[in-house]
């Protein structure tokens, strides 16, 4: 396995599905928040590019994380609306980033937008609308 970029970690806030797509890597806090993996063989379609997918499901998680890791107490939301739009394939072997914004805090729904890209290029656009379920109580 490759290591990540300089600068990227071993994520430590997985879920059973995604450990099914692969290891996860971040890096960042608040705005600057990245979330990235390689394309390995087994996230690829028949044409040998990242199916779309994990693309969808990179980009959920990293929409969600931009909110919910970045807020003190810390939050737990799910998905209310997710928007893709898919700009460009991303082949196997390629490393593949998130980077977002939060664009809306409310008190129950927020809203967070970004990028996909594949060695720097973007792949997959997104905008999601998460609704808050619970928040850490203060320690």
């Amino acid at each position: 396995m490759r290591p990540p970029p300089a600068g990227f970690r071993p994520t430590d806030h997985s879920s059973p599905y995604m450990d099914l797509i692969g290891k996860l890597y971040e890096s960042g806090e608040g705005e600057t928040y990245r979330l990235g993996m390689w394309v390995e063989e087994h996230h690829t379609n028949r044409l040998g590019q990242c199916h779309g997918a994990v693309l969808a499901a990179l980009a959920d998680v990293h929409l969600i994380r931009v909110i919910a890791l970045t807020r003190k107490p810390r939050i737990t939301m799910v998905t209310v609306h997710l928007g893709l739009d898919y700009l460009a394939p991303a082949p196997l072997g390629s490393w593949l980033e998130g980077r977002g914004r939060i664009d809306r805090m409310g008190r129950t729904l927020c809203h967070s937008s970004g990028i996909i890209y594949a060695d720097d290029k973007p792949v997959l656009r997104g905008a999601g609308v998460f609704q808050i379920v619970s928040v850490e109580p203060k320690r």
